[in-house]
């Protein structure tokens, strides 16, 4: 028998602001995989602090209205399509495709999450057919 009180309470339910934070982060995380500074003269802006602060002005509100979210999800939306073309960039210095498979894996489903939300933005609706809401698994750094 099992107690529905006892179950963890830090389970986050997937917020469409909060996909997009996570899918920045993970592009990111690539970007600096991808960076050699032999290969590239300068490493593309990403803007992490700005990003990052832009996401918890409105995330840590107990209240959001529909304009601050709106506005907040369109900026997300724009680090992560400027972050997917430097990913693109990075890529194409290589000679073979110089990501792991589970980075690939990543960088698919950020493609997919990028174009779902994009889509979803544009159209102001919120629902799209096969819906990424899973949050991506955090990677750990030792």
């Amino acid at each position: 028998m099992f107690d529905a009180t006892a179950c963890p309470q830090n389970i986050a339910y997937p917020t469409d602001l909060g996909l997009l934070n996570e899918a920045r982060e993970k592009t990111q995380e690539l970007i600096d995989t991808l960076f050699k500074p032999g290969l590239q003269a300068k490493k593309p802006r990403t803007y992490r602090k700005v990003a990052r602060k832009e996401f918890l002005k409105v995330a840590q509100k107990r209240l959001k209205n529909k304009k601050e979210l709106r506005w907040a999800i369109g900026k997300q939306l724009r680090y992560v399509a400027r972050n997917l073309k430097s990913i693109d960039l990075l890529l194409d210095l290589y000679q073979g495709f110089p990501l792991t498979a589970r980075e690939q894996k990543y960088l698919m489903v950020i493609h997919t999450l990028y174009q779902q939300q994009q889509m979803m933005f544009k159209a102001r609706v919120h629902s799209v057919e096969d819906r990424i809401v899973v949050t991506l698994p955090k990677t750990r750094t030792i």
